[in-house]
């Protein structure tokens, strides 16, 4: 992409112009009730650059940040507010100070940390652990631990994104076959899992769906992480065309709605970890309808969401009723270890209908 004439240095001149190419282009119904938290005027949000440095800690990344769920939470309590502070005004105000420090002092936060890490090292492995622990771009919050002398920190939020990734990366070392394969995430968050893959697989091609805001944190997110990367936004999809799947690229970055322009059976993996348990039912049924026509033979389904999870217009959000065609086998199928609210569900396409229908074999999920 061709670097924008504004005033704003890199990434937040493409983070800009993106976020609006998004926003100008938004559909109808694009945006289920819980997504409903941004401010109208996020453009401002992009423009406080220092802001951009502590966003982990800072109301930027309110609702995809569980170290900020306390500050997360408080939109439904009686008074908006967490330890005094309503932090959803705080970004509807542009008001980006710290929530919450950098290293974690409260001795039952720690107590919890070390709970999990021993948790995750049971499960994923020492090493497995330490090789994807997050960088330090958006200022982590973290708390230092030591595993035969060697010092490192970490915090519950990455932790998560760890688990979720070794159940991802042990499907996909077994069953993707390419060596640049390429793999979607819908809804990224900040791009925690993304980047994560990405430094596994190198070779491999990522396309980002999501809201035009995340899309501007997803930006700034990866192109610090990855600062050689080839970065494609929206704009560059609308004006080369479909042309452009079959490029070379490390990241495209697009809003959700254009996962109808991705050609049939073009995706090795896809993934969605704990968002869609947040989107409409409208919204799921269109994202559906699109990995099933983009999905490549023998390749993957991630899919980490709720067993159940009421919508903010009322809508019982059921993972198991989930619109699942009869071209999908279980890899993996259990209750996450790490969130027993949550299932792991990994699915393999297949050419010919399976004997049985995956919502079935997922018929005694709960709510029973």
């Amino acid at each position: 992409m061709k670097k924008v004439n504004n005033e704003l240095p890199e990434p937040f001149n493409f983070m800009l112009e993106n976020y609006n190419y998004c926003k100008n282009n938004l559909p109808p119904n694009q945006k289920s009730g819980h997504w409903d938290i941004f401010p109208e005027d996020y453009e401002k949000s992009i423009g406080q650059i220092n802001a951009w440095t502590t966003f982990l800690r800072n109301p930027l990344s309110l609702g995809f940040n569980d170290s900020l769920i306390p500050y997360d939470n408080a939109r439904f309590s009686s008074d908006k507010k967490y330890n005094g502070i309503d932090p959803w005004q705080r970004r509807k105000e542009h008001n980006y100070e710290i929530l919450i420090e950098e290293n974690i002092k409260n001795p039952k936060e720690q107590e919890n940390i070390i709970q999990v890490i021993n948790l995750i090292f049971s499960i994923c492995g020492a090493d497995f652990t330490l090789n994807n622990l997050e960088n330090e771009i958006g200022s982590p919050q973290k708390y230092l631990l030591s595993y035969k002398s060697k010092n490192f920190y970490c915090n519950a939020h990455d932790l998560s994104n760890i688990y979720y990734f070794w159940q991802i990366s042990r499907a996909a070392d077994v069953f993707l076959k390419s060596e640049s394969p390429v793999i979607a995430e819908i809804g990224a968050g900040y791009g925690g899992i993304i980047s994560k893959t990405k430094k596994k697989y190198p070779k491999a091609r990522f396309v980002i769906f999501d809201l035009p805001e995340l899309s501007a944190v997803q930006t700034y997110y990866i192109y610090n992480t990855f600062p050689k990367s080839k970065i494609f936004y929206l704009k560059d999809l609308v004006e080369r065309g479909d042309k452009i799947f079959n490029e070379e690229f490390d990241f495209m970055i697009l809003p959700g709605w254009m996962i109808n322009k991705v050609p049939d059976k073009y995706f090795d993996l896809i993934i969605n970890m704990r968002s869609m348990m947040e989107m409409s039912l409208e919204i799921i049924n269109f994202y559906f309808k699109h990995i099933h026509r983009t999905a490549k033979n023998d390749s993957l389904f991630a899919c980490f969401n709720r067993y159940h999870k009421k919508s903010h217009s009322e809508e019982n959000i059921i993972m198991k009723n989930y619109p699942f065609d009869e071209f999908w086998i279980p890899v993996i199928s259990q209750t996450s270890i790490y969130q027993n609210h949550i299932h792991d569900l990994i699915l393999k396409r297949q050419d010919n209908k399976s004997e049985f229908h995956i919502r079935e074999i997922l018929k005694s999920l709960p709510p029973f």
